[in-house]
């Protein structure tokens, strides 16, 4: 039973995390941008210095880059290829979940804590985009647990510590510092609140050191070597300052974080209260001590972290739902072991009506509008299925607790894997240049020039393979654009760009959506190619 029902779980996991992965569009900017560097990497052979748009891009290191190569390589230069790595590398972390799980508190919770980790709204949907930080999540994961279970003596052998310095360098290859800070932060907190400070020095390991230099150095060494301003640019523009200031203005409340976390476990929030009043009852029960101050250190601390940092996104927060979501399987466990079937089960089926409403109105809410009768037909599985997930607990009497939280599992994995179509018809006319680029095939020619005026789109290089001249916009390319030798062939300014429209050779431009006026008075003698909320696409001849 036990190795079955595992053995399922695990294969629909993985399913799900491939099932529709080209569905959606590459999403504008994060992943156009992680899709094109890589594929750059694949079309040079330099895979030491990454390189955005033809320019040198030092903001992140290269491990999720090399990853996403190898997929691009393997499944094509399209949105499976791209998101692929990614993919694989979520899988793993559920099953890295489960892991720590059964480690803490036997199968059953191991896995309930991967099954809630793998269909909540948030885990599903960062894990699946081309984007580095799930990446990061798994491999601090796999540096963070092994350390804990040498330290707290729930292994004795040495590999789990080396593994744990092995995961934090590969960590650091996947977004720099943090990769080193929040493992041994995380690690200085539990000594601290599980009261074994004399037992800081068993972490320190020369081997380990080794391993963890081994893999940092030799990427650190060359990438200096071809870019002598590699140090100052990745440790103190990118990382010290990307923390202390607002230079990216990606500047949110402090609070920021807090309605993302809670929404990140819809659906499973819904029995959040019966969650609550189980641990509650049986708190002696729920985790020993040493281990609910690891889980709490590890969410607390970077929960935190980020909420003091100038620059916030939503998917700097992904580390923290693993052992999130430990501790909210261990008190599923629970829960179904005395749940006896006498109480009712109702507010996930309200809560299901909400979350189909929420789907059917999403458009009028936007100002991305999408055809009704469109919208009313890719949402059908979606809403029903979701319906369905909430009616499971109202025969609570008749399946008993763990059937509800299988059959969950199962039903929730349908909705998501649904929900791919609508975001897709909704986010792909706005959030992508996909169709937009798919315009320009038959009409770009080798010898045309492609430009962005006042904007990038990552996405546009990668769709179209060409390289493009941005006009008024140098960006996230400063660094890069400031040290290229061609940079006065690929980044102009107005009156540059104006020369070229005027010249002999045949030009297409992205503007976008919004600057059909400034179109029409710079630009009076334009053809229209293509107009959309992607923005507007025009030409100088035919």
């Amino acid at each position: 039973m036990k190795r079955r029902t595992l053995s399922l779980f695990f294969l629909s996991a993985a399913i799900l995390y491939f099932s529709a992965l080209g569905t959606i569009p590459l999403l504008e900017p994060d992943e156009g941008r992680y899709a094109e560097i890589p594929q750059e990497m694949l079309a040079s052979g330099d895979f030491v210095t990454p390189r955005l748009n033809g320019v040198v891009y030092l903001e992140k290191p290269p491990l999720y880059y090399w990853g996403t190569a190898a997929s691009l390589a393997a499944f094509g230069e399209n949105e499976f290829g791209a998101r692929g790595f990614a993919a694989a590398v979520s899988v793993a972390g559920i099953l890295i979940t489960y892991w720590m799980g059964a480690s803490l508190a036997g199968w059953r919770t191991g896995l309930y804590s991967a099954i809630v980790l793998s269909t909540s709204f948030y885990y599903y949907v960062i894990g699946r985009l081309n984007t580095l930080d799930m990446t990061l999540a798994v491999l601090l994961a796999l540096s963070i647990f092994p350390a804990f279970l040498y330290h707290s003596g729930k292994r004795e052998s040495r590999a789990y510590l080396l593994l744990s310095y092995g995961a934090s360098g590969l960590a650091f290859l996947t977004k720099g510092l943090v990769g080193v800070v929040f493992p041994l932060a995380i690690m200085v907190l539990w000594l601290v609140f599980s009261r074994r400070y004399r037992e800081y020095a068993k972490g320190f390991s020369p081997v380990g050191m080794g391993i963890f230099l081994a893999i940092v150095l030799p990427w650190t060494f060359l990438v200096q070597r071809e870019n002598p301003d590699f140090l100052w640019f990745f440790f103190v523009h990118e990382q010290f300052l990307r923390y202390t200031t607002k230079i990216h203005r990606h500047s949110e409340p402090f609070w920021y974080f807090l309605p993302i976390v809670a929404a990140g476990f819809v659906p499973w929030a819904a029995f959040l209260r019966r969650v609550v009043l189980v641990v509650r009852e049986a708190s002696r029960v729920f985790f020993p001590r040493d281990d609910l101050a690891l889980l709490l250190s590890w969410s607390l601390f970077i929960l935190l972290f980020f909420s003091f940092s100038g620059s916030k996104l939503p998917t700097y927060v992904a580390p923290i739902f693993p052992p999130l979501a430990v501790l909210f399987g261990r008190g599923l466990d629970l829960w179904a072991e005395r749940e006896d079937g006498t109480s009712r089960c109702r507010f996930p089926f309200a809560f299901s009506v909400v979350l189909a409403a929420a789907i059917v109105v999403a458009p009028s809410y936007s100002r991305y509008r999408v055809e009704p009768a469109a919208w009313a037909w890719a949402t059908a599985a979606p809403v029903a299925l979701i319906l369905l997930w909430g009616a499971i607990p109202l025969f609570m009497r008749r399946l008993g607790a763990e059937r509800v939280v299988l059959l969950s599992f199962l039903v929730l994995a349908l909705f998501l894997t649904s929900v791919n179509r609508p975001a897709g018809l909704f986010l792909g006319g706005y959030k992508s240049v996909k169709d937009l680029s798919l315009s320009l095939r038959g009409i770009l020619h080798p010898e045309d020039a492609l430009a962005q005026y006042g904007t990038f789109r990552p996405g546009l290089p990668f769709y179209t393979g060409r390289r493009t001249i941005l006009v008024d916009m140098t960006g996230e390319l400063k660094f890069g654009a400031d040290r290229a030798a061609d940079r006065a062939d690929y980044f102009l300014g107005d009156r540059e760009f104006l020369r070229l429209w005027n010249s002999p050779r045949r030009v297409i431009c992205l503007f976008n959506r919004d600057a059909m006026p400034l179109i029409k008075e710079k630009f009076p003698d334009h053809r229209l190619l293509y107009r959309s909320d992607e923005g507007i696409l025009i030409v100088n001849r035919h």
